[in-house]
């Protein structure tokens, strides 16, 4: 593969633990709000969970699912089982010039870096998915779409994006490989010219996502109907 250059000048690693579904959601989006620079936000679940993508209908899908707490993105894509996956977003602000990547470039581009990282890091095989691979259907690692990470015909990561005037919010899951403790920063650095650990959650992301887990993604409605009670 040929190496892919650095997509930005600064970014932000904030290596997060494991929490539930509505947190994780909340926190990459008042990250989206608030960042000024690019960040990538590696973190975990509590307990297996699954997450929808935005538009889908859980009525339709409920038969589906295992018996796990189940929340809805801010994202597109498909159903994700998360049960010892590793999860991360890319959030790129709209002050970044990349966030003007368009949509199809940007995630071909981001699955692109990682592919090379996964090769590098010895998970020899991975590559982008291409047409004929895709698989049409609503759960996430069984349909492979275009431009996804596949390792023969096993989906490796996939993602769902969101874009707008706050810039783009990729969330991502890799499953069927083992990533270890410096994976992402190896990643990281791969991303960026230079990269800046965040310790700890910053206190204005943290409140704003305090608000956006209670009006938002721990609500019934939410899950349901994609209704909240933001102003």
């Amino acid at each position: 593969m040929i190496g892919t250059a650095p997509f930005f000048d600064h970014l932000l690693l904030h290596e997060d633990g494991a929490h539930d579904g509505a947190w994780n959601m909340a926190v990459d989006q008042a990250w989206l709000e608030l960042a000024s620079t690019a960040v990538l936000r590696v973190y975990g679940w509590d307990r297996p969970t699954v997450t929808l993508g935005y538009a889908q209908n859980l009525a339709r899908l409920q038969e589906h699912l295992p018996s796990w707490p189940v929340v809805r993105r801010w994202t597109g894509g498909g159903v994700v089982m998360h049960d010892g996956d590793h999860t991360y977003s890319l959030i790129v602000p709209a002050q970044v010039s990349w966030s003007q990547t368009p949509a199809v470039q940007s995630y071909e581009k981001i699955h692109q870096a990682l592919a090379e990282a996964l090769v590098a890091m010895g998970e020899d095989g991975c590559r982008l998915a291409k047409q004929e691979d895709i698989v049409e259907g609503p759960l996430c690692f069984t349909a492979p779409a275009l431009h996804d990470v596949v390792r023969g015909q096993t989906k490796i990561a996939g993602a769902g994006q969101r874009r707008g005037r706050l810039g783009i919010l990729h969330q991502g899951s890799v499953q069927q490989v083992r990533l270890d403790a410096f994976f992402w920063r190896s990643w990281a650095a791969r991303l960026s010219s230079a990269v800046s650990l965040v310790p700890s959650l910053p206190p204005a992301v943290s409140a704003r996502a305090e608000e956006l887990a209670e009006k938002r993604f721990r609500l019934p409605q939410w899950l349901s109907d994609r209704e909240d009670f933001l102003t």
